[in-house]
């Protein structure tokens, strides 16, 4: 059984809310040394939530959701405990609106092993465009996020498009 918590004053929920969001980020960009990089996943992984051999791709995925549950604890107002973000990566392609263009690239995307759909983001997509989505597992900053990136970007280009971003 669980031992009791005890509540935080808010404005230490909030100075360790600011931390977690700002190692996320630098983690997310790729801008934490690696040595501080692998003293956290010690960390994480000897007296947290990481099994052994997690890598820092999965280590930001779980700050993710650290973020999510600080947010969640400092607002009435969040809705249910939030449940662990999918462990993929959605990466976006922006592709002439032509059919067999769009039919050839989702069908190499899915024989790459992703899974497909047409989503839009926050630009708009005039009609001689489309936005199309591919989910892998790859988790950034991976080495295996980096080669999917390089993969997808010369992907698009191959049918006139372009390597138009990634969501986790």
């Amino acid at each position: 059984m669980e031992s009791p918590t005890r509540a935080l004053p808010m404005s230490d929920l909030q100075a360790l809310f600011g931390v977690l969001v700002t190692v996320h980020g630098h983690l997310m960009a790729d801008e934490l040394p690696p040595d501080l990089v692998r003293r956290l996943l010690s960390r994480l992984t000897d007296h947290g939530p990481l099994p052994d051999g997690a890598s820092a791709g999965e280590m930001n995925a779980l700050l993710a959701d650290l973020c999510q549950r600080m947010h969640w604890a400092m607002s009435e107002e969040y809705g249910d405990y939030p449940e662990p973000s999918p462990r993929r990566t959605t990466y976006y392609l922006d592709l002439p609106n032509e059919p067999e263009t769009l039919a050839a690239c989702i069908a190499s995307l899915t024989d790459l092993g992703g899974q497909t759909s047409e989503q839009s983001f926050e630009r708009p997509v005039p009609p001689s465009r489309r936005h199309i989505a591919a989910a892998f597992p790859d988790l950034p900053p991976d080495p295996a996020h980096h080669a999917r990136v390089a993969q997808l970007t010369a992907l698009a280009r191959r049918y006139g498009g372009r390597y138009a971003g990634f969501g986790t």
